[in-house]
């Protein structure tokens, strides 16, 4: 093997390496995940300004101390309730109305201050910001 086609193949091992680093969740924040005790200070009582990230969309939900979800989609005024809870593997889960089983994420802080939610690899919304109570009146 010649020294030009050692070093291709060296650049597309890096690059390789370097995608698989950027779509781990424990890598892309270079942190670990809220643990139970974080995840219920952030979210009990208070109100949380989201994005979903496969289309973008904004919402906001309100996690009661009781274990009530309430959200509303921004562009349409959709609502939808449920419940909410942190399971033994401290992922933050939503059981919506007329669902048989809940969504359950791990959740990141980032360095902005906000907090991307992962369901298994895949990064499923953003957690904008947070506003103490029932901002919204939801």
């Amino acid at each position: 093997m010649q020294q030009g086609e050692l070093c291709m193949r060296f650049a597309i091992l890096a690059a390789v390496a370097a995608l698989s680093v950027a779509v781990s969740p424990a890598f892309a924040t270079d942190v670990d995940p809220l643990d139970r005790y974080d995840i219920i200070e952030l979210v009990s009582e208070q109100t949380v300004e989201c994005r979903r990230q496969k289309d973008q969309s904004l919402c906001s939900n309100w996690f009661s101390e009781q274990g009530v979800v309430k959200r509303i989609m921004h562009d349409d005024g959709e609502r939808r309730d449920g419940r909410w809870f942190v399971d033994d593997q401290d992922r933050l889960c939503i059981l919506w109305e007329a669902k048989l089983k809940p969504l359950c994420f791990l959740v990141y802080e980032e360095p902005d201050g906000s907090y991307r939610l992962f369901k298994g690899e895949k990064h499923i919304t953003t957690i904008l910001g947070v506003e103490s109570g029932n901002s919204r009146g939801l």
